[in-house]
């Protein structure tokens, strides 16, 4: 199977440095791929997967006779993350500032008494500051 992934758009001078192109029969890594909706964590997941897996050859270009059969393009989602300036994307901390997000870019539901046992172990600690500072 052909895969071609666009993770951002071509920059000039450098060309299309953010396509790639994969060739391989692995089937969980193109379920896996298919899952992700964050660039940065499918980029993390792809380094991790060429290191694991031998049955996955990375390719520099598609020739012209060959057809692609899966496509998965997050350029909309790379160039949100660029224009967010709140945001460091595609560094280790954009996962921390994207940390209610699932591994694949998903965010993550958070149920009601999961907040309220984290606000009151908020207010426990600042009771246990202000008797212990006093």
């Amino acid at each position: 199977m052909l895969i071609e992934l666009k993770l951002g758009k071509p920059v000039e001078p450098v060309g299309d440095c953010a396509t790639f192109y994969y060739e391989t029969e692995n089937e969980y890594f193109i379920d896996e791929i298919k899952k992700y909706k964050c660039p940065f964590r499918l980029a993390m997941f792809l380094d991790e997967a060429m290191e694991e897996f031998d049955d996955i050859q990375e390719l520099i270009k598609l020739e012209p006779n060959q057809k692609v059969d899966l496509l998965i393009d997050l350029l909309a989602e790379s160039e949100r993350m660029i224009k967010d300036p709140t945001l460091f994307a595609f560094s280790d901390k954009y996962l921390e500032q994207t940390n209610y997000l699932d591994k694949y870019g998903n965010e993550i539901e958070i149920e009601e008494s999961d907040l309220t046992e984290k606000s009151d172990r908020r207010y426990e600690m600042q009771l246990d500051d202000m008797i212990y500072k006093n």
